[in-house]
């Protein structure tokens, strides 16, 4: 063999070891994937000059008039027990629009069943939205609450119609709910009446989720031919500016859940949505 040849073989063998030196030094945690751009939906809340008063119902007049974006919902797979094969809420309706006063959120899902009753085997349909307060959030929302201040508005069936309808979804929990031979509780000992069908809420992290002081949100919910329609509602500006979410002028983050009583869902056990941006006009 020719020593030129041999010196070419060498040189070839030398190089290719020091590439797969490289490759391997420049790859040891993987190869690196372009990252996709996350395509978040944008649900728009415009100003319109109209006022709506929840005891009177939702006005539908008004949420007919505003184009919804579908919300997708994925399991919340974080809690035990995971979920099993079973026919879940899939998707929401939500619009929003505000009157410089107040801001309103609609939620619509199809749902095959009314669950407002609470009892040992029943939990009620509920739905919520959570607004993170730090500027720099999570990238994804797996979980509500997720290694981030957020303030969730949570609303459930169960509380709704006991506020409004003042009727109590614990009369099947228990035999004695009444005391003995009256018509009515007198000794209000064994629930509390809500002061309003949604539960205004502040999380810092896993497993710190807590009342507000101050409970700022109402909402009402109304049940038909298998569809659920919420609306919430909430001062424009923000009464703590602490714990309060915001909702001044541009975009801002946003996550909903949604909760199927009669499929067993309670607590963490729901289905959620990634980030949606809230663009406030």
């Amino acid at each position: 063999m020719k020593k030129t040849t041999v010196i070419l073989i060498s040189l070839t063998l030398i190089a290719g070891f020091g590439w797969l030196v490289y490759f391997g030094l420049t790859h040891s945690r993987g190869i690196p994937v372009k990252p996709e751009k996350i395509e978040r939906p944008v649900i728009a809340a415009a100003f319109i000059d109209k006022d709506i008063d929840l005891s009177s119902g939702l006005s539908d007049e008004i949420w007919q008039a505003i184009a919804p974006k579908e919300i997708k919902f994925v399991y919340q797979i974080t809690v035990l027990p995971w979920p099993i094969a079973r026919e879940k809420v899939s998707t929401a309706a939500v619009k929003a629009f505000h009157n410089q006063k107040d801001i309103y959120f609609y939620l619509s899902w199809a749902d095959q069943t009314e669950d407002r009753v609470v009892r040992a085997d029943k939990f009620s349909d509920a739905c919520a939205i959570m607004f993170p307060m730090d500027e720099k959030a999570q990238p994804h929302s797996i979980m509500m609450g997720f290694l981030g201040k957020s303030n969730i508005w949570h609303w459930k069936a169960a509380s709704d119609i006991q506020y409004w309808m003042k009727q109590s979804p614990a009369n099947e929990a228990y035999a004695d709910f009444y005391y003995p031979f009256e018509e009515e509780e007198i000794f209000a000992v064994s629930r509390e009446v809500p002061k309003s069908a949604v539960s205004d809420l502040l999380a810092i992290r896993v497993g710190t989720i807590t009342p507000k002081d101050t409970q700022d949100v109402s909402g009402r919910g109304f049940y038909k031919d298998g569809l659920w329609q919420v609306v919430f509602k909430r001062s424009f500006r923000a009464v703590d500016i602490q714990d309060d979410a915001d909702f001044k002028p541009g975009r801002k983050l946003c996550a909903f859940a949604v909760w199927n009583g009669s499929k067993g869902d309670r607590g963490g056990r729901k289905v959620i949505s990634d980030w949606a941006e809230l663009d406030i006009k």
